[in-house]
């Protein structure tokens, strides 16, 4: 599915096309949609939250970016991309995917939202990794 009209019926569709990247930053501006991606000693964690893009059910999507894998030698790395933001920016991409509570039509077992994928670029706040 290509479109970003969601279907009238409100049934899952797993759809990830550019236009709900758009309408996400629209909310943002509009301070509809809320993000956050904070960096704490080389931690990088975000939370988006507010409506989804694609049902306008509420959303709240918490996510760290950085795995600890050396306990002993406090070595950090990623567990995708590089998990840490832009050394010639302060913006983090997010990529989030509606798991609001309601379970929409024809949703697959297990799963909750309205299948609709998107992404934001948050300005980091906090340490800098």
């Amino acid at each position: 599915m290509t479109t970003s009209t969601p279907p009238p019926d409100g049934e899952y569709h797993e759809v990830s096309d550019y236009a709900w990247t758009e309408k996400a930053f629209d909310m943002l501006e509009q301070g509809q949609l809320h993000a956050l991606v904070v960096s704490h000693d080389g931690v990088v964690r975000s939370r988006v939250w507010g409506p989804c893009p694609g049902c306008g059910d509420d959303l709240d999507d918490q996510q760290t970016h950085t795995a600890v894998t050396n306990l002993m030698g406090d070595t950090r790395t990623s567990t995708r991309g590089t998990g840490q933001p832009s050394s010639d920016t302060n913006w983090f991409p997010v990529d989030v995917t509606c798991r609001c509570a309601r379970t929409h039509p024809k949703t697959p077992s297990g799963a909750t939202g309205c299948g609709v994928s998107f992404r934001v670029e948050v300005p980091v706040t906090g340490d800098r990794p």
